[in-house]
């Protein structure tokens, strides 16, 4: 039986006078329900999306970097509907619904939450208005998985023509070097060509965008990429005789910095053959 995540309201029943925007009436995923009296008055979607959520805890500021199936809901009051819900009853309804499925809530504004629904993390975060009649609320939204990777890199073709083969696959929570899960794939495929090739020695050298000082991101890169050689060691059972690491930081951008495209380009690993 699939889990179901309901809002918590003494009214379990509401009348929808307003219509969902078309484009958007697919998007509301099955398990969350919206609050009665409101209608989707817009949002956005995407299949895969790396998304920031940005809140407080005891004052400072904590950044948690989730990817995957990425939801932004606008819900708006229907003018007919007579009922007030302040943003704290708003916010008060998605924590108990959150809480009931054993999911826990993150901030001290207990704006952001997240739980294991149907066998996958999602994290949700409602900003709050602190409105005593809010006409409107919006949640974003990133049900955790990995990338369906549609184009293929041959390390082999890549490290052959330009003595370097470039990743964006290994990802990294924001000024750590720990690898994410979603990583396995893209160092599977290093593991692979290694094997393939058992004379061929690489450097896998890390590369960061220019968010930050100078020292940190270099320290920061060479971590990352010393994280990445300890795994091919450790899982792929490749000799450390074949492998060198290290980090140059902001120094080789591709793309420029002043935009966040142009950052996610940077932000890349590259296994360069010795």
């Amino acid at each position: 039986m699939k889990q179901q995540l309901f809002i918590l309201l003494t009214m379990v029943t509401s009348f929808c006078y307003a219509q969902d925007v078309e484009r958007c009436k697919d998007i509301e995923p099955t398990y969350l329900q919206r609050l009665p009296g409101f209608y989707i008055g817009d949002c956005r979607f995407s299949e895969y999306k790396e998304y920031e959520f940005i809140f407080y805890v005891n004052g400072e500021a904590t950044k948690l970097n989730k990817s995957g199936i990425y939801r932004e809901i606008w819900y708006r009051k229907n003018p007919d509907d007579t009922r007030h819900y302040s943003s704290d009853q708003i916010l008060l309804n998605y924590n108990n619904a959150i809480l009931k499925n054993k999911g826990k809530v993150l901030d001290n504004s207990k704006t952001t939450m997240t739980a294991s629904i149907n066998g996958k993390e999602v994290v949700l975060q409602i900003p709050s208005s602190n409105s005593s009649n809010a006409l409107s609320y919006q949640i974003f939204m990133v049900e955790v998985a990995s990338m369906n990777q549609e184009i293929e890199l041959n390390l082999g073709e890549a490290i052959d023509s330009d003595g370097k083969a470039t990743l964006y696959g290994i990802l990294f929570d924001t000024g750590k070097s720990d690898i994410k899960p979603e990583s396995a794939e893209s160092l599977k495929n290093i593991i692979e060509y290694l094997n393939a090739n058992p004379t061929v020695k690489i450097i896998v050298v890390g590369h960061t965008d220019y968010v930050g000082t100078f020292a940190n991101n270099i320290t920061l890169s060479k971590a990352r990429a010393e994280s990445i050689k300890n795994y091919l060691i450790a899982t792929g059972k490749i000799s450390s005789s074949r492998l060198m690491s290290d980090g140059v930081g902001p120094l080789c951008p591709v793309s420029t910095n002043a935009t966040e495209e142009g950052k996610k380009l940077n932000r890349r690993v590259e296994i360069v053959k010795q």
